[in-house]
């Protein structure tokens, strides 16, 4: 599959929960979010999948629908051009995945979304800002992203191992893939984790159990920010960031 295909991956997210109402209060207390769609995300109300969209400072962020748990991970959406979201679904195929509808499951227990035509969520506070690939498979990872979606995996400069890798599509980092250390992996699942940014990693995990979620790692600083892994109220994982300051 060539690169050019994987025009913006991801795109954006969407929660699949089975109490949108629990996971929109959560958000709304932890990330400030706002929804417009049908009251409550309930099933029972008009609107695909019982489904609400989140807005943070008014820009698009998430969607959140109704569907059966467990909810360990936000689905990512790989974002493509109309008459290229048939030949991303083909080669993840081609690759291993299992396809159903939408949804592509690849060989290692990860998930992501094409959503041709997507609008693609705009990095900032309360949104999407990064997302990485958490696996104990970091070459089959690789290679299945390759033939999947185009990316490419390269170690950054000052990398001693392949523990961390940016993937690059047409050469520009889009995401990147994490190979989970052992205590990290008895945490944290395989699959795509997706990163909000927030001014104060330590007070939003301060108050995710207040507000019914859990602290899975604490804060602490890494080479891309300051981050804390936490789970909303239905399990569901997810990493808030103060992204580290671009170099000069």
């Amino acid at each position: 599959m060539n690169a050019s295909t994987a025009l913006a991956l991801p795109g954006g997210v969407t929660l699949v929960t089975p109490d949108p109402g629990a996971a929109r209060a959560f958000y709304a207390g932890l990330l400030g979010w706002a929804y417009a769609g049908p009251a409550g995300g309930d099933p029972a109300h008009p609107g695909p999948a019982g489904g609400v969209t989140a807005y943070a400072g008014g820009t698009l962020a998430a969607e959140l629908e109704h569907g059966a748990a467990p909810a360990r991970w936000w689905p990512v959406f790989v974002a493509a051009a109309d008459a290229d979201a048939e030949a991303v679904r083909v080669a993840a195929g081609r690759a291993g995945a299992r396809l159903d509808g939408r949804d592509v499951h690849d060989p290692l227990g990860g998930s992501f979304r094409v959503g041709a035509g997507t609008d693609v969520v705009t990095p900032g506070p309360g949104r999407p800002s990064w997302y990485e690939y958490m696996t104990t498979a970091p070459a089959d990872a690789d290679r299945f992203h390759a033939d999947a979606l185009g990316l490419r995996a390269s170690a950054p400069p000052d990398a001693g191992d392949d523990s961390y890798a940016l993937l690059l599509a047409a050469g520009r980092p889009v995401a990147g893939r994490l190979a989970l250390p052992p205590p990290l992996a008895a945490l944290l699942p395989t699959g795509w984790m997706v990163y909000f940014a927030v001014a104060d990693p330590d007070a939003v995990a301060g108050r995710a159990s207040g507000l019914g979620g859990r602290l899975l790692v604490p804060p602490r600083d890494v080479a891309t920010g300051r981050v804390a892994a936490l789970a909303d109220p239905a399990g569901a994982v997810f990493t808030v960031i103060r992204p580290a300051p671009a170099p000069e």
